[in-house]
């Protein structure tokens, strides 16, 4: 039975993954996911190659890709490659739609008299709790031992999950050794995770629109079995689909800017339930840290 066709990008995205989990009247073959999920993975190069050239790419026939198309609810390949480049059109207008959005909702304090403050407050707040709501304590305590035991954790978050990923670097630094913030000018990620091997650990940060050099450092660490800690918006994001270990924040609100209170609180909890399990190695280790600040008088 054929799938009711997607109308965006996240639908398709969410629709891959009930597929795969086998939670939708909709099968497909091993193959076929992952053709799709390769299609996902390169959305803009999906918008402007033909169909021979993505079977070929895939190895398959034009007729497996048309199937594809019709499984997915499309009446063939055109109407699926409309989705794509309908979405890299959104896309190059993202931050001006978000402003639009947000204007669209009149002043603050119009007709309940919110302030611009408090509108920010409620957003932000209803964001802490869709992810308090969606916070699996299993999952959590795996990540926790991950990145307890990992030879080497290194993070990557670009452009807006930079502070992000600094803000978790820093204080992960204090606790435990061979922490590595990479992407930072000077480098390249290639060189940085050149270094990487089976042991370490990837932590990666990226909410949309999602930083395409984030998403292939993820894919690259996952084709050389290093594990990956996705820090993202959605069970559809590019990140959590290539790792079971991921940490949901919800980023909703129609602002150009992504509000990130809640990942800040993500990652908040993150370093407090490493700290706990460090233990008194992480005293030792800020014991280092606070005797060299101190020599050099780094805090007044």
């Amino acid at each position: 039975m054929a799938a009711q066709a997607p109308t965006s990008l996240e639908e398709l995205r969410h629709l891959y993954i009930d597929i795969r989990e086998g939670e939708h009247t909709t099968r497909l073959t091993d193959r076929n996911l992952a053709v799709l999920k390769r299609m996902l993975d390169e959305p803009n190069e999906t918008a402007a190659k033909s169909i021979s050239e993505i079977a070929r790419e895939n190895d398959i026939n034009i007729s497996s890709i048309t199937r594809l198309a019709q499984k997915l609810g499309f009446d063939g390949f055109p109407g699926l490659k409309e989705l794509f480049r309908s979405s890299l059109r959104q896309r190059k207008n993202f931050y001006s739609e978000q402003v639009k959005k947000f204007l669209q909702r009149g002043p603050a304090g119009h007709d309940d008299k919110t302030s611009l403050l408090e509108r920010v407050i409620q957003d932000e707040w209803s964001n802490v709790m869709l992810m308090a709501d969606s916070f699996d304590e299993q999952r959590f305590a795996d990540i926790i031992k991950l990145m307890v035991k990992a030879r080497r954790v290194l993070i990557v978050g670009l452009r807006s999950s930079y502070p992000l990923a600094h803000y978790l670097g820093f204080y992960l630094n204090m606790i435990r050794d061979r922490v590595t913030l990479i992407g930072q000018a000077g480098h390249t990620l290639a060189e940085d995770l050149s270094v990487l091997r089976p042991g370490d650990v990837l932590v990666a940060i990226s909410v949309t629109p999602y930083t395409k050099d984030t998403v292939d450092a993820c894919r690259i660490c996952k084709h050389q079995a290093v594990d990956i800690i996705a820090i993202t918006d959605t069970l559809s994001s590019p990140l959590a689909s290539d790792t079971d270990h991921f940490l949901i924040t919800s980023i909703e609100g129609d602002y150009f800017f992504s509000p990130i209170a809640a990942a800040v609180i993500c990652i908040e909890t993150l370093l407090s339930g490493l700290v706990k399990q460090l233990g008194t190695k992480a005293i030792q280790r800020l014991n280092q840290a606070e005797t060299i600040l101190e020599q050099m008088e780094t805090e007044i």
